[in-house]
């Protein structure tokens, strides 16, 4: 193994990676794990990740010291070889050299959404800027100009692995609720848009504290102790209590669809829902998370089966349509 001292922006991506080449770049490290062969020798197993995708790397000489090096999570900066093992890429690693992460760029390292989170947040404040509730209008638009809170709903996930798993997820999960609200509204009359649009934009708001995602997603202290949930109410109970005459039962309107989008206690909701926009937001954020959930976890399969491997989390296998082919449809 080559020892040394390498500093590299992120220029070259796995989705642009050819097999035979030689490779001099960065990527994040999801996993690590020792194994052995035949012989007994040990072998260093690492999955690698950017924004565009994972390839397996193999390290075989002087495998457990260099894995005393570097944890997963860790931005590393290697060299190797890309081969074709068994129809797979798989990158033969002859130096890696832990980065910090102060010299990373996290976007270049996770998935982001494929549209402009610059573009969605403006989107997002123009759905304020639309309501007819001047309360919310103001609490909503104070909480979205928030330096901070802004800075990190444009970075947040919307879940560690299994919806909207991607830098700007929580962005792209939040517009996409309003503008099915926006849709289907007029088929359900005297529903209210005003706090149907609060809270789509604000029932997960909580995990731009619950999540990290300066390295791999993973969860914060004050995520694992507290919870989105809770933090979402108290930062938005922070923001009420700064609106001079700001209505009581409006407050706990807000509050309640926060409090209750879960749908069931065992789910990880304080409360059930109880009005008719809190059952409307519960529903329509279980649709939205598990379609895209299912969406790409099909899409994710480069294979031309017919037939999705089976999904975990909801127990079962999906039926392909004809033009989705190795993760793409044609």
């Amino acid at each position: 193994m080559k020892t040394g001292t390498i500093s590299l922006q992120k220029s070259l991506f796995i989705k642009d990676l050819k097999s035979k080449e030689t490779v001099r770049t960065s990527f994040l490290v999801k996993s690590k794990e020792i194994f052995h062969n035949k012989n007994g020798k040990p072998y260093l197993a690492i999955l690698l990740s950017d924004s565009t995708g994972d390839v397996e790397g193999r390290v075989w000489e002087q495998a457990e010291e260099l894995s005393a090096t570097f944890s997963e999570g860790d931005i590393v900066a290697i060299g190797g070889k890309l081969n074709i093992f068994q129809n797979r890429p798989q990158l033969v690693i002859d130096h890696l050299v832990v980065l910090p992460l102060s010299e990373a760029k996290v976007e270049d390292y996770l998935p982001k959404a494929n549209s402009d989170t610059e573009a969605l947040y403006l989107k997002l404040l123009s759905f304020f800027e639309s309501l007819e509730n001047r309360w919310i209008k103001e609490l909503g638009l104070q909480l979205l100009h928030d330096p901070e809170i802004e800075s990190r709903y444009k970075l947040c996930p919307a879940a560690k692995t299994i919806h909207h798993a991607f830098i700007g997820g929580l962005l792209t999960h939040s517009v996409q609720l309003c503008e099915v609200i926006d849709a289907i509204l007029p088929l359900y009359p005297g529903v209210d848009r005003s706090l149907m649009i609060f809270g789509a934009a604000f029932h997960d708001f909580g995990k731009i504290f619950e999540l990290s995602y300066d390295g791999r997603f993973g969860y914060t202290d004050e995520g694992r102790l507290v919870g989105h949930i809770a933090i979402g109410v108290v930062l938005i109970d922070r923001k009420i209590q700064a609106i001079p005459g700001f209505p009581k039962e409006l407050d706990l309107h807000l509050k309640h669809l926060i409090l209750s989008h879960h749908g069931k206690l065992e789910h990880g909701s304080p409360k059930r829902p109880h009005t008719v926009e809190a059952e409307l937001l519960h529903q329509l954020d279980h649709m939205d998370s598990r379609i895209n959930s299912i969406q790409t976890f099909m899409a994710a399969e480069k294979n031309n089966s017919r037939w999705s491997g089976y999904h975990k989390t909801y127990d079962q296998y999906y039926f392909k349509p004809a033009g989705l082919v190795n993760g793409d449809l044609h």
